[in-house]
């Protein structure tokens, strides 16, 4: 059987679309994998995991919770290693009361800690960055991760540092005791420690896993100047003020909300992959992934060395929408602008559509059909993905696989998607494609204005729906012109910058959330998905001619 010349380049532009899409998922992914890790023979002046893994073996080779005779050890040695560094370490003890945060009942923890300490002088006499991280542990686990691997990379930061010229502000380590007790040395440090009124910036380091990459996640109020600071100093690190305004409506704790409440400016930083290791037994320094200890000593050493020179005595500034966006760093602008900015992709879908029914390429009736049926069809799906979790978690009782899970998580993917593609071919018979992409259009303009009561979270719908009204617009003038445009190509341009923003975030909610969560995880998938619709339909029609 012979196959046209048309088919034949259709069938190659299919492919070529495909080969685009998966590059564009891969390159976005690449920004979630920790960097290769450093090894002992890497140059003085810079952060090298394998130098820290020595520290972590030795904090983290038993259990040392608060109080313990193994925390005593980890105590004299954490003394012994910053007075090899040329450091006068002091040790704070004090008994403090703490209110849990996360607590139901609201108790309260009482307990004896011994902070560590020391300061790294700066050349001139002004606020201080504090560098943060616990060495207790809970009982059930040695804290490779949690924290010992920050501990460990704080001491490896201090070396690096003590190799150039010499930082314009002190630098202050803290070793907290008793931070899974209740926080207690970082409350101990705060309310009676001399040293804390010296504190410009506070950087606290987090493990919740023990692999992936390192991000921040967590700032302090009036952050403007932190997340510019943060991207200039780190060139590739995962931040989005999404986990900003999330994790401030969680009753999580880490050392860094006692700092936060007291009024400091800071950072939060953790790595999230590796759950299934946290506060057990598996939180081994071999189960560590050096790559993701690499990646939290290269942001370490470059905040320091920032923020090191920078003036900390006014840090507070208009909170910022930030997010990293793969290959080019961290993208940044003041709140006051969501509001202007909203303006934007609303006029130009404004006009599409006034073109588009002047020139009976719309109806409005289909239009507003569209708009209707999308987020029912998401609900829908997500209706379908909670039945399949909970059949595939009454079928699997016994521990969860990771890998298993993940590939049910794909299988769910790849049957939205089928549902969704089978859907949007059959709808093509009664609805041009102007009419699918701007009813889906109006959902993401509609979710666009809702989530300004979010503002940190405006990012995940104007930046999209913005790049895809763009090429739109771009058919529509190139259709006024005479001009012939091959639109499936502009869709799919349009309709890229969905992919790349939205597969890390899902991949991370993912990570965050673990499998039993996969129905709401993939709400957003099918709602970013539905910006491929129109490529579908004009690579289906092209193939039809």
């Amino acid at each position: 059987m012979n196959v046209s010349q048309p088919a034949r380049l259709t069938a190659i532009a299919t492919a070529v679309l495909l080969l685009i899409l998966c590059c564009a998922v891969n390159f976005a992914l690449q920004s979630t994998l920790p960097p290769e890790p450093l090894g002992d023979s890497a140059p003085l002046n810079q952060f090298s995991a394998g130098r820290a893994m020595r520290t972590v073996r030795h904090i983290a080779a038993e259990p040392h919770p608060t109080g313990s005779q193994a925390n005593i050890e980890v105590r004299d040695y954490l003394i012994n290693e910053l007075k090899s560094l040329g450091l006068t370490p002091e040790v704070q003890s004090a008994l403090v009361m703490q209110q849990a945060k996360q607590s139901i009942l609201q108790n309260r923890q009482v307990g004896g800690i011994h902070n560590v300490l020391a300061k790294l002088p700066g050349k001139q006499t002004g606020k201080a960055l504090l560098l943060v991280a616990h060495y207790d542990s809970v009982p059930a686990g040695s804290g490779a991760a949690d924290d010992a691997a920050s501990v460990a990379a704080i001491l490896e930061t201090l070396r690096a540092i003590k190799t150039q010229a010499a930082l314009h502000n002190d630098v202050i380590c803290l070793f907290t005791d008793g931070e899974e007790s209740g926080l207690l040395g970082a409350n101990a440090f705060v309310r009676q420690h001399p040293w804390a009124k010296d504190v410009g910036l506070v950087l606290n380091f987090e493990y919740r896993g023990n692999s992936g990459a390192f991000m921040m996640f967590e700032t302090s109020f009036g952050n403007g100047k932190l997340i510019e600071g943060l991207a200039a100093a780190v060139p590739a690190i995962q931040a989005n003020s999404l986990m900003f305004e999330v994790y401030n409506r969680m009753p999580n704790d880490t050392d860094f909300t006692v700092f936060k409440q007291a009024g400091f400016s800071g950072m939060n930083f953790a790595a999230i992959d590796g759950f299934a290791a946290y506060h057990t037994e598996l939180d081994r320094p071999e189960a560590i992934n050096q790559g993701t200890l690499q990646h939290e000593g290269d942001i370490m050493l470059g905040l320091v060395k920032h923020f090191g020179n920078q003036s900390l005595d006014n840090l507070k500034a208009e909170n910022r929408v930030y997010f990293d966006l793969p290959g080019f760093g961290i993208v940044h602008y003041p709140q006051s602008w969501i509001t202007a900015m909203l303006l934007l992709p609303l006029i130009i879908y404004i006009c599409i559509c006034v073109k588009s029914i002047k020139t009976k390429a719309m109806r409005l009736r289909s239009l507003m059909a569209v708009a209707i049926s999308y987020p029912l069809l998401i609900g829908m799906l997500y209706g379908i993905n909670y039945g399949v979790l909970k059949g595939i978690q009454l079928v699997h009782t016994d521990k969860p696989n990771t890998f298993i899970n993940d590939l049910f998580f794909i299988g769910l993917m790849l049957i939205d998607s089928a549902v969704m593609g089978s859907i949007v071919l059959v709808c093509r018979k009664w609805l041009t494609s102007q009419e699918l992409c701007l009813g889906i259009a109006a959902c993401w303009l509609i979710m666009n204005g809702l989530l300004c009561l979010i503002p940190g979270a405006t990012f995940l719908t104007f930046w999209p729906i913005l790049a895809v009204l763009l090429s739109y617009l771009c058919i529509s003038l190139s259709n006024i012109n005479g001009r012939n445009v091959n639109q499936k190509w502009l869709y799919a341009v349009g309709a890229l910058p969905v992919l790349i923003l939205y597969a890390p975030i899902i991949k991370n909610l993912y990570i965050a959330l673990t499998f039993t969560s996969a129905a709401i995880i993939l709400v957003p998938f099918c709602f970013a998905a539905g910006m491929f619709a129109p490529v579908l339909i004009e690579f289906r029609r092209s193939r039809s001619l």
